[in-house]
């Protein structure tokens, strides 16, 4: 197969990338009862999204400014209308600051929101698209928004394979209101599932070449997607598929290497440009599920917990 992956040992990985460094725990505010998506803000900011997900606190927006300091609430999101909760998942900004939104809520009520700031407070919330049933992670590329969709329970396999897909949006789109279904236009890429956890499509990055990778959570498997002249997935290539158990968000860094948060892995990998899959950290997280690269270290989200984990990164 091309690309063939080789899986590092995970203690000698380890040991190459720590040098010698412990992981470093951030505890979230008491208003974040779990993290999940992160990104850097124009401002060199680290942004973590919290679906918080007992209900117990608001879907929320936190930041933490400088390393080494306290992450802290940034704001609230306006809950949605039918649920009366907001559930916080995938985020990316875009070239003017805006920040989209992965709304992760129940029964197809899913939302893709877009938020603009004035004087670095939310100034408006618009709705680019709803109806979604399982949004989940979104990243931002030449005007467009590539999304994923970890399932699509209405689109029928006669394998009894779980479908999921990637969708594009334009960032002018408002209020697009999809089915779920193989009809839906925007649904550009499209996988399934053939294992016992029904995950599929979930983490989804863009490398500074404008490449697309999107990770399969169920089944262990990173595709590398190029979008053609409209957006749409021109070719596809099976990237890496070994060594991962359930990998979850992904994240790029500056040299192209793609990094995954394995949730049941219990670890944060690395797969360089060849697609050779190698341990960043392991053991050290809480139901790891977006990885981060922020001022030379990679920043993870334990999802499982109150807290990010912070490693050291090899960024060769």
């Amino acid at each position: 197969m091309k690309n063939m992956v080789r899986f590092v040992c995970a203690a000698a990985a380890a040991a190459m990338t720590f040098a010698g460094e412990a992981a470093v725990k951030i505890q979230m505010p008491a208003a974040c009862t779990n993290p999940d998506g992160l990104a850097v803000d124009p401002q060199d900011r680290l942004v973590i999204a919290a679906p918080n997900n007992a209900r117990t606190q608001p879907g929320a927006i936190f930041r933490l400014d400088e390393p080494g300091g306290a992450p802290y609430l940034w704001f609230v999101l306006p809950p949605h209308p039918e649920t009366g909760y907001a559930a916080p998942m995938g985020i990316c900004f875009g070239p003017e600051g805006e920040l989209y939104i992965c709304d992760n809520q129940k029964d197809s009520k899913g939302r893709l929101l877009r938020v603009t700031f004035k004087d670095d407070k939310p100034a408006a919330f618009d709705t680019i698209a709803c109806g979604l049933e399982n949004a989940n992670g979104v990243k931002y590329l030449n005007g467009r928004l590539y999304m994923t969709q970890a399932f699509l329970r209405k689109i029928p396999r006669e394998d009894g394979h779980l479908p999921s897909g990637l969708y594009m949006f334009s960032a002018a789109d408002r209020n697009v209101r999809v089915t779920n279904t193989a009809s839906d236009p925007q649904l550009v890429f499209a996988d399934h599932t053939a294992g016992k956890v029904r995950v599929g499509l979930n983490g989804v990055a863009v490398d500074a070449k404008g490449t697309l990778y999107v990770d399969n959570y169920g089944d262990g498997r990173v595709w590398k997607l190029t979008p053609g002249a409209d957006g749409r997935i021109a070719s596809c290539e099976l990237f890496a598929w070994q060594g991962m158990v359930s990998p979850d968000g992904l994240c790029v860094d500056a040299a192209g290497n793609v990094y995954t948060a394995d949730m049941h892995g219990g670890a944060a990998l690395k797969i360089d440009r060849s697609g050779i899959v190698s341990v960043v950290a392991k053991d050290c997280f809480v139901r790891p599920s977006e990885p981060c690269v922020w001022r030379g270290r990679l920043y993870v989200a334990d999802y499982g917990a109150t807290t990010l984990t912070s490693v050291p990164l090899d960024m060769r």
